[in-house]
């Protein structure tokens, strides 16, 4: 028979045995990703965004995009993930992150990864350069928020026809020039010289130019040059005069034109252009224009100074403010122009 004392304590021991499996716990059930981040190159942190069983990146169009990160992940209290923090994984849509709860239960997150880009921006800039060059263009102050990725950003050039041609690009980043994307123009036969449209594709935006303002241009050694002129001449008006030279090409009407006492330019008349080889070019003189006996690179007031008038595509250029490109006639020929 127990007496008082052991009853109590045996009384004591099955309590505190009932209160140990009173308070022990289930393994937790939790399988969450609570929280998701990438640090950048450019010392930015990007905050994924959980939703359902997707984890969504909206990545900066303006930083490169990588093909693997190392996410910092947060998960449920004494769950695990796979692959597990500090591991670089595949940067791209699909890629998937496991988290397993402590009770064995399981839950697959999966990436989602969009550009975050506003419309491309295309400021008032020169894009021009000749066959086999390349033009530099500021991303931070010429075109803006593109996706600095050759595989997402794409350049064409649309000629009057409306045919597209797609030019090379590469991203760079220098100290002195900032971002930097460098626009290669083939030196190939499909190519020619002249005016184009512009349409860029960058991640999910585009743009199409309505102007003609990218220019290829012929080398300036390409130049045309007229032979100088210093044997008397004489034009009925409608007849022609043929120029000797080099390098004749795409030429256009000459423009005539002389100095006023105050040496400002006065306009004489325009020659029309009748023909032209490499090597000579026909104009016509127009009924209209005055007749007299002028001095050719004169400045008196019989002067006549004569600009034949070549390809626009040459020497400086801006889509803006088109400029007339001239090749001038030098000589001490007097010309005289008859009824």
């Amino acid at each position: 028979m127990l007496n008082h004392k052991t009853f109590v304590v045996l009384c004591l021991l099955a309590m505190t045995v009932a209160c140990k499996k009173e308070t022990e716990t289930a393994p937790f059930p939790y399988n969450s990703i609570q929280s998701f981040s990438i640090e950048t190159t450019a010392a930015e942190t990007i905050n994924g965004a959980i939703s359902g069983d997707s984890i969504i990146v909206y990545w900066p169009s303006y930083i490169p995009m990588p093909a693997t990160v190392t996410p910092a992940i947060t998960i449920s209290e004494n769950a695990e993930v796979t692959p597990a923090p500090g591991t670089a994984v595949d940067f791209k849509t699909g890629t998937s992150f496991t988290v397993k709860a402590q009770n064995g239960s399981a839950k697959t997150y999966f990436l989602k990864v969009a550009v975050n880009q506003p419309p491309i921006i295309v400021r008032n800039i020169n894009l021009s350069t000749t066959k086999g060059g390349t033009i530099e263009v500021s991303t931070d102050n010429g075109i803006l928020y593109l996706a600095r990725d050759a595989a997402l950003t794409k350049f064409y050039i649309i000629d009057s026809s409306g045919r597209e041609k797609d030019l090379s690009l590469s991203f760079s980043t220098n100290p002195y020039k900032g971002n930097i994307m460098e626009i290669k123009v083939p030196d190939t036969d499909d190519v020619k010289q002249g005016a184009y449209r512009i349409k860029i594709t960058s991640g999910t935006q585009s743009f199409i130019s309505e102007e003609y303002r990218f220019a290829i241009l012929y080398p300036s050694d390409k130049r045309p040059e007229a032979d100088p002129l210093n044997t008397p001449l004489t034009v009925k008006r409608g007849n022609t005069i043929t120029f000797t030279g080099t390098g004749f090409l795409e030429m256009k009407e000459a423009r005539v034109y002389g100095y006023t006492p105050e040496w400002a330019e006065r306009e004489i008349g325009t020659l029309e252009l009748v023909s032209f080889t490499a090597t000579t070019a026909t104009y016509r003189v127009p009924a209209s224009f005055p007749a007299g006996v002028y001095q050719l690179d004169g400045y008196e007031a019989d002067g006549m100074f004569i600009n034949l008038r070549t390809t626009d595509f040459m020497g400086f250029w801006s889509w803006s403010k088109p400029q007339k490109v001239y090749v001038p006639v030098s000589g001490s020929a007097k010309i005289t122009i008859t009824e």
